[in-house]
């Protein structure tokens, strides 16, 4: 672990120089976080690509990734503004912004950042070195960010509407402009599909089964598939990651979003959906 020194000025100095562009590293030491592979691989390409998309199943961990992915660019980049969405204000505000304060409260670098119920921001520069939280309702809510260091990140990113989207792209005009989509992949169109499929030149793309997660529970997954069976549409999306076969919106597929997760000894203390 690299040694930090106290200094705030000298704490940004040796974070932007050991960690720029090794999340991962930044995660071990500041965080108190370790990664699964999947996370490791994902962290790395957001490092070195401006657009990574990662459609999953429930309970793998996505929403710690995101967390470790915000803090790590707020701490890690000179006035960066992240911006994060999500469909729904629970999502956005009980899940993701919750989990972000869960990791910021444990880690080394706690005291040079303020939460909000809204913002996390760089003490003593809150104007231009901040984290947001914008619900994906509207377009406007996503325009007038302009910044050489800017993410975006958008959780459940199947859901969010393609004029969000599109104001969310044409946002990102910077050389160091980056965006991390991630979600269950619910539907067979948009631009998060497209990112998998027409459009898959332009991303870095992953997909991550809760089978293949040490995080998620497979007597919860085994429970689904007797339910639904292995080849349903609930199964496709919920468990393995897959799209649907068909672009219709179940409503079984939005009530069976019980956590997949189990409870970790270790560093999760909480389900991270």
């Amino acid at each position: 672990m690299t040694a930090i020194t106290t200094k705030p000025y000298n704490v940004l100095i040796d974070l932007i120089e050991v960690y720029w562009d090794d999340p991962v590293a930044f995660a071990e030491d500041i965080l108190q976080f370790n990664p699964d592979e999947w996370q490791r691989n994902v962290l790395n390409d957001l490092a070195n690509n401006p657009f990574v998309s990662v459609r999953s199943g429930q309970g793998v961990g996505k929403t710690g990734l995101e967390a470790m992915s915000v803090l790590w660019y707020l701490c890690c980049r000179p006035n960066p503004k992240i911006v994060c969405t999500a469909p729904t204000r629970q999502q956005l505000n009980d899940v993701l912004w919750a989990e972000i304060a869960k990791w910021m409260e444990s880690s080394m670098v706690k005291n040079f950042l303020k939460w909000t119920k809204t913002k996390v921001y760089m003490m003593g520069n809150e104007e231009r070195w901040f984290a947001t939280a914008r619900t994906a309702t509207k377009p406007e809510n996503m325009q007038g960010f302009h910044e050489e260091y800017m993410l975006f990140v958008v959780d459940e990113a199947s859901g969010v509407a393609d004029n969000i989207m599109e104001a969310i792209l044409c946002t990102l005009s910077g050389a160091e402009n980056k965006l991390l989509m991630c979600g269950n992949p619910t539907r067979t169109s948009g631009v998060f599909y497209d990112s998998h499929h027409k459009d898959r030149q332009d991303y870095k793309t992953h997909k991550v089964s809760s089978w293949d997660s040490p995080r998620a529970s497979k007597e919860n997954i085994e429970r689904l598939i007797r339910k639904y069976g292995k080849d349903s549409d609930a199964v496709r999306i919920r468990v393995y990651g897959e799209f649907p076969k068909s672009n219709l919106m179940y409503s079984f597929l939005w009530k069976c979003r019980r956590p997949l997760q189990r409870r970790r000894l270790s560093f999760v203390a909480e389900p991270c959906i």
